[in-house]
């Protein structure tokens, strides 16, 4: 509780200060780096979601950039909070379209990925099947370290996809093969008892 209270307030005070111009450089990129990698697909792959996402969301978010530029006018208006909440619907913006790209980035890496965390589990599973037949002696330690290193990939899966900053596109299979490992580790070393 108190870890997710912490992240939630880390996330409110980047989106507080963060500048767009920071988001938007993360996002271009990071798709430069994709695109290194796709060649042509990543256009067609990504960048077609991407758009059909923008065009929708600035329909949406027109709106509201008038009702904060609507802030500022009159006697009583307030030009800098007006210009400070501008600021704050463009990143909303942006960052809504970065996490939604970094989703699609790992959605292209599962569709190999999962095969490769099926695997490791079953033989992690057979693998054990075959201990609790032998003179083996499963390591607690190792079963512990299996748990530790998947809640160590869950949330460095999270926290890639919510920083508004630019991470290597190279992590998600990073974190795809790392999972497939910790998910192995774990199974592999369950106790023979259960």
């Amino acid at each position: 509780m108190v870890v997710a209270l912490g992240v939630f307030i880390l996330v409110a005070a980047t989106w507080v200060f963060i500048p767009p111009a920071t988001i938007r450089a993360a996002w271009m990129h990071e798709r430069a780096e994709v695109h290194a990698l796709a060649g042509e697909g990543e256009q067609r792959m990504f960048a077609e979601s991407m758009g059909q996402l923008q065009q929708s969301m600035s329909r949406d978010f027109r709106a509201f950039l008038q009702d904060a530029d609507a802030m500022g006018d009159g006697p009583l208006g307030n030009q800098g909070f007006s210009q400070w909440t501008r600021s704050r619907i463009e990143a909303t913006w942006l960052w809504l379209g970065l996490v939604r790209y970094r989703l699609n980035v790992l959605s292209g890496w599962l569709l190999p990925g999962i095969p490769l965390v099926i695997v490791a589990y079953l033989d992690g599973h057979y693998m054990r099947e075959i201990r609790k037949y032998s003179f083996v002696a499963q390591s607690p330690i190792r079963h512990k370290l299996g748990i530790r290193v998947m809640w160590i990939v869950i949330i460095g899966l999270a926290g890639w996809i919510l920083m508004p900053i630019p991470v290597p596109a190279l992590i998600a299979p990073f974190l795809t093969v790392s999972l497939g490992y910790s998910l192995w580790l774990w199974v592999s070393n369950l106790q023979k008892r259960l």
